[in-house]
């Protein structure tokens, strides 16, 4: 089903502003683990001037600031005021004064072509219903030379939990555990590799990666509220979305989860 682009942009940003309250949580410290990475793969260095789309609370966006030093610059953009505020303040508290938060819009960067040395969009570029777009937005902005760095996540992602949670939101809101979770738009690296492709950027390299996040049973319940899952939940309301955290975390307890598993893509464009 097709969503208009601007009711699907208002959603994604009520959504992750209402997350901003446990999207920090140390429970979600995967964010942090992914932006890093992130910044590793596209060899972010000293000096660089960084376009971080997407930015969130700056998992990726801090990083690059501490690669690039005092020579260089960063800018976080993304459509989430209280996210953009949690940025901020972190930022300041780990003394970087060369990175700036700013609202922007993924599909209409308000930057200069061939602007920045590198360009990174971690777990967003799925959220646009036009996501040739998007990257063609992206490279856009890329110097000659530089680098777009695509994180998405990969086929397996907060499983066990992910698959618990639909199941218990098909129970109670059928029309919406039929709908597709925006990110398994892009799990699978050939249609990573093809969105590129279509585009108009170079091939990338892609990398695929795994890793386990340690849980107890209840932290699951704070992700969902700080991640994607928000919008599902805020949709069905508060006696509906009740039932559904009653029943994830009676399911969770019986099965004894202390592990999510993860599968991230990671892809590297250079200009």
């Amino acid at each position: 089903m097709q969503i208009d682009p601007e009711a699907r942009k208002q959603s994604t940003r009520a959504a992750f502003n209402a997350a901003a309250d446990t999207f920090d949580d140390p429970v979600a410290s995967f964010w942090d683990l992914c932006g890093r990475r992130t910044v590793e793969l596209a060899g972010i260095g000293s000096g660089d001037r960084v376009l971080d789309v997407c930015c969130g609370t700056g998992s990726s966006a801090l990083p690059a600031a501490e690669a690039v030093g005092d020579a260089g610059w960063v800018v976080g953009v993304d459509l989430a005021e209280r996210l953009l505020e949690r940025g901020r303040a972190k930022a300041k508290e780990r003394g970087l004064g060369n990175v700036e938060f700013r609202s922007g819009d993924l599909t209409a960067l308000d930057a200069a072509d061939e602007s920045f040395d590198a360009v990174l969009c971690v777990f967003g570029v799925f959220y646009v219903q036009d996501m040739v777009g998007a990257v063609r937005e992206l490279w856009r902005v890329v110097r000659p030379g530089g680098l777009l760095a695509v994180t998405t996540w990969g086929r397996r992602a907060f499983e066990p939990g992910h698959s618990v949670f639909w199941d218990a939101v098909g129970r109670e809101r059928p029309d919406l555990g039929g709908q597709t979770p925006p990110w398994q738009r892009l799990v699978q690296p050939d249609v990573l590799l093809r969105l590129h492709a279509d585009a108009g950027t170079a091939a990338p390299d892609v990398v695929v990666e795994s890793f386990d996040h340690d849980i107890e049973p209840e932290d699951f319940w704070t992700i969902v509220l700080g991640s994607g899952y928000r919008a599902s939940i805020d949709l069905m309301g508060p006696e509906p979305a009740g039932r559904v955290r009653e029943e994830v975390m009676t399911r969770l307890r019986a099965d004894a989860v202390r592990v999510l598993s993860f599968e991230v893509l990671y892809s590297c464009a250079r200009k």
